[in-house]
């Protein structure tokens, strides 16, 4: 549990000044009610002979009368998910081999006594969050109080004049260290109607880091990379160097190929993005006014972007899956398990992944452990990990939501004592105790989770840049500057569009 006290430490001295890595951030909004504490312990609160002061949310006392608080999500039966709908919301029994779904009952029962309520969710369709959301607030209906909604159908949602105003919920205090603060560079226009942090697990499966093979590295005389991280030396270049001297032709043909040899990286589209963002950039940023604009080719970006190429492009050493794989773009299972079976077959030092990815290698034989991706260079403050803009989630409550004072009061309810329920459990018993293998790699999820971007140019994808960015390393394209001038012009139309929107919206 030390590590999950530690974690909760952090997070409470540096909510209100942690910022984005990539973009401008706001102020918090809501409530700036004064933390009320009790001295609590059990799981996530006692650490030794320390007890923790648990903080409780500012609340009016209230009985809702047997009210059923549903949620809308997606329902996602594919390979990156161990559930296709989110574990979350609601369970129906204990079950002492899983400490998720325990620690959702015991929060529920909590909830439930206190004020009277009971929980569901519906995801009774693929991606139903969009097109359920869209009929059910058209037509007035209150049948939900709160939906969670994959990113990339942000844009439809939120623009789409979906979700309430968070100013608009009176007892959401975003000040509280149970909400993350990472979620404010989405707002545009000072206008927020998005919701992230401890309620949702999500989020945390879609955060990018890497993992190593630790065997693999004490066997080519490497020193482990974590007093590099620890240090703040863990910078492109140091990653770099660790990746030439790991590749190895093991078959003897004489050609690297992608099922038989060794890589010192293994990854695929998505990473450059996410090496972008760990380098301190973003597609896009916001001015003072809250209003993004897009910001790929600014000076450092384009040098951040130089050397994340310079890793993933290097044909020798790394296997970019989708582009060095036939039919990768197309064959998801293709790549997908040439990806998977690298690295738990020992023939990568380095893999790129959302954290979901990391149970897959529970199973695994030899020794890994888990680092952030890297840093530009080691002048940059810190290492910012992004939450990947398809698989990551938030939480918005519906404009047709009937009563927005009980379901403000449920949603701060559920995420306070989710602070001490689920995330403990998701945090410290499921990661540090199943899938990491060593005492460094706690500490370095402390740092990762710690430091989550939301870009929102790739979750808004103006113009279709995420996609159109991440795929120029389908064929080794360094030229950034030509793609980004034969595209501006859609970008900017794309934010001009949402930004009026935006505007009109209350």
């Amino acid at each position: 549990m030390k590590k999950i006290t530690a974690l909760l430490l952090a997070v409470l001295m540096f909510v209100g000044t942690l910022t984005s890595c990539g973009g401008s951030q706001n102020s918090n909004q809501g409530n700036n009610n004064q933390n009320s504490t009790e001295a609590v312990t059990g799981q996530g609160a006692a650490t030794g002979d320390t007890t923790e002061a648990k903080i409780l949310p500012n609340l009016p006392e209230s009985d809702f009368n047997g009210y059923v608080f549903t949620v809308l999500a997606h329902r996602e039966a594919s390979d990156d998910w161990l559930t296709p709908v989110p574990r979350e919301i609601t369970v129906e029994v204990q079950d002492a081999e899983d400490p998720i779904n325990d620690a959702v009952f015991r929060r529920n029962e909590v909830l439930k006594t206190k004020y009277n309520i009971d929980f569901k969710i519906v995801a009774d369709a693929d991606n139903a969050e969009a097109t359920v959301l869209k009929k059910t607030v058209n037509a007035g209906d209150a049948t939900y109080d709160a939906v969670i909604m994959f990113n990339n159908n942000v844009p439809t949602i939120v623009s789409g004049g979906l979700l309430t105003n968070v100013a608009n919920l009176p007892y959401i205090d975003l000040e509280k260290p149970w909400w993350d603060p990472a979620v404010n560079s989405m707002s545009i226009d000072h206008k927020q109607f998005l919701l992230g942090g401890d309620i949702l697990i999500l989020d945390n499966e879609a955060t990018n880091a890497l993992v190593f093979n630790k065997d693999l590295m004490a066997n080519l005389g490497m020193e482990l990379p974590y007093n590099t991280v620890k240090e703040g030396k863990w910078t492109m270049e140091a990653m770099d160097a660790m990746v030439r001297g790991a590749s190895s032709d093991l078959n003897g043909d004489g050609v690297m190929t992608p099922k038989d040899d060794r890589w010192g990286f293994v990854c695929y589209r998505d990473t450059l993005h996410a090496l972008l963002v760990s380098g301190g950039g973003a597609l896009a940023v916001k001015d003072e006014n809250d209003i993004p604009h897009m910001d790929i080719t600014s000076q450092r970006n384009l040098a951040v972007i130089e050397k994340a190429m310079n890793i993933m492009y290097n044909k020798q050493d790394v296997l970019n899956i989708q582009s060095d794989i036939k039919d990768g773009g197309t064959n998801s299972s293709n790549w997908l398990a040439a990806y998977h079976a690298a690295f738990v077959e020992s023939r990568a030092l380095f893999m790129w992944v959302r954290m979901r990815v990391v149970e897959k290698f529970r199973g695994m034989d030899a020794n890994f452990g888990i680092i952030p991706l890297p840093k530009f260079d080691e002048t940059q403050e810190k290492y910012c990990s992004v939450v990947n803009p398809y698989t990551g989630v938030l939480l918005g409550v519906p404009k047709s939501a009937g009563d927005l004072e009980r379901d403000s009061i449920i949603l701060e309810a559920m995420a306070a004592e989710s602070r001490y329920t689920l995330q403990p459990a998701y945090y410290d018993v499921v990661l540090q105790r199943k899938f990491t293998r060593d005492e460094e790699s706690s500490e370095m999820l402390d740092i990762i989770f710690s430091n989550r971007v939301y870009d929102i140019g790739a979750v808004y994808a103006f113009g279709n840049a995420f996609i159109g960015f991440i795929t120029l390393c389908d064929k080794s394209d360094t030229n950034v500057t030509s793609y980004y001038d034969k595209n501006q012009g859609a970008m900017q139309k794309a934010i001009d569009k949402t930004v009026a929107l935006f505007q009109a919206m209350e």
